[in-house]
């Protein structure tokens, strides 16, 4: 990690101690606004879940093959504000092989929950870890990823009685960069990375407490999405040919208190992304609200005493 980037994520941790901050809730709760996971980025909280597991299929990739995916993540709280994430999991491609992913590693932080304007802020470090591949995944070419990013969210809730079928509607998302360990491997560039997406919802179950009750109980569990995900090269993305690739991620997601499911399109955005619309399912456990008391409590349930929520 370079010495900009660790300044940069050590500033933002002291500022983050100088704010008066909420706890942490589950499933991504700020005010009365519900954020739920979403496919391709994450929320905007920190909290104790399983999503067991994460399926994609996509009838022809950037390389022409026919590729499905497979990945489990466990999201584990150290202390309110702070979690590790830990994710992996195999791919299928056709023509081509099977392999699993190189192990994803993830520090999360609660930066920020103002509950009066649904808005919310959490700053991460991802590192995604060479050698740990198989397969057609094995050549990582001895190079960590390195990954800072934030993800944010903003309920419309504080809008005027007037628009008040408006309030359902939020917003979240997310900006990262991610780079290797070293620019060059034995002459050969290694790319960087600019992420960034976001996503539109309406949520029906803020609809049925706060706007007008819904009768039909599947109705009012269900929250409709739209995600935007793009990856734009940012260094040596030129030496090697490589384009930004992105997916839009129509869907719909069903939230209870302690799961949910979501299912979505993946329909390309560029050329270089793949052809045909391809298709992701997750089921995700709210561990928080299914074992409370145990695997879903925080592991330092009042913190460390370092800044608010650790």
């Amino acid at each position: 990690m370079s010495s900009p980037v660790s300044r940069a994520l050590a500033g933002a941790l002291a500022a983050a101690s100088a704010l008066w901050l909420t706890p942490a809730f589950p499933h991504a709760v700020c005010g009365d606004r519900i954020f739920p996971a979403t496919l391709a980025i994450d929320d905007p909280g920190v909290g104790d879940e399983l999503a067991l597991p994460t399926v994609s299929y996509v009838p022809f990739n950037s390389d022409g093959a026919h590729e499905w995916d497979a990945n489990f993540s466990w999201t584990k709280t150290i202390t309110p504000g702070l979690s590790v994430v830990i994710t992996d999991g195999p791919t299928w491609e056709h023509p081509g092989g099977y392999g699993w992913n190189g192990l994803d590693t993830e520090i999360q932080y609660q930066l920020l929950c103002v509950p009066d304007a649904e808005f919310m802020v959490k700053v991460g470090f991802d590192v995604g870890w060479a050698g740990t591949g198989t397969g057609i995944n094995a050549g990582s070419g001895g190079q960590n990823t390195y990954t800072p990013l934030v993800d944010a969210g903003l309920g419309f809730g504080t809008l005027p009685p007037a628009l008040k079928y408006l309030r359902p509607f939020a917003i979240t998302g997310e900006f990262s960069t991610s780079s290797p360990g070293q620019d060059f491997t034995a002459g050969a560039p290694n790319v960087s990375f600019f992420n960034w997406g976001f996503t539109i919802q309406y949520s029906l179950p803020y609809f049925s407490s706060h706007v007008a009750a819904i009768d039909n109980d599947f109705l009012k569990h269900l929250i409709p999405v739209a995600e935007f995900a793009f990856q734009t090269p940012i260094y040596n993305g030129g030496l090697t040919g490589t384009t930004t690739t992105g997916y839009f991620q129509p869907g719909l997601i069903y939230i209870t208190d302690k799961w949910q499911f979501a299912l979505e399109a993946m329909i390309p955005m560029t050329g270089s992304t793949g052809h045909g619309v391809g298709v992701i399912g997750q089921i995700d456990f709210y561990m928080d609200d299914i074992f409370p008391d145990s695997l879903g409590k925080p592991i330092f349930p009042h913190g460390l005493g370092i800044a608010p929520g650790i």
